[in-house]
């Protein structure tokens, strides 16, 4: 379940530096337009990544619901994060995948 929610924090981040209001609020400086455009394709990838773990995780009767319980916790910590400390945003979708990743070990 903690990777389910790192992965869709992944997520709701790149969905929002996707949005130049949001990329604005997080980075000082300008992005190349290259890696701008790549954002929104990046997080419906991995968006579909996400539904497909927990499709294969926990099953067709429970996997949606709990994508979707990721989904919305991960959005929750994106707005309090974008409303009071939006700089660490990046780091810290970065910082949670790495975490996740050494404790499946």
């Amino acid at each position: 379940m903690l990777l389910l929610t790192s992965l869709s924090f992944l997520v709701m981040v790149l969905f929002c530096l996707a949005m130049e209001k949001h990329r604005k609020q997080v980075f000082v400086q300008t992005m190349p337009k290259v890696a701008i455009l790549l954002f929104r394709p990046l997080a419906w990838l991995a968006l579909i990544f996400a539904a497909y773990l927990s499709v294969a995780l926990f099953g067709w009767s429970i996997g949606p619901a709990l994508l979707f319980g990721a989904l919305t916790m991960a959005t929750l910590l994106l707005i309090l994060l974008l409303t009071y400390r939006a700089k660490i945003v990046p780091q810290l979708a970065i910082a949670s995948l790495l975490i996740v990743g050494v404790l499946s070990r």
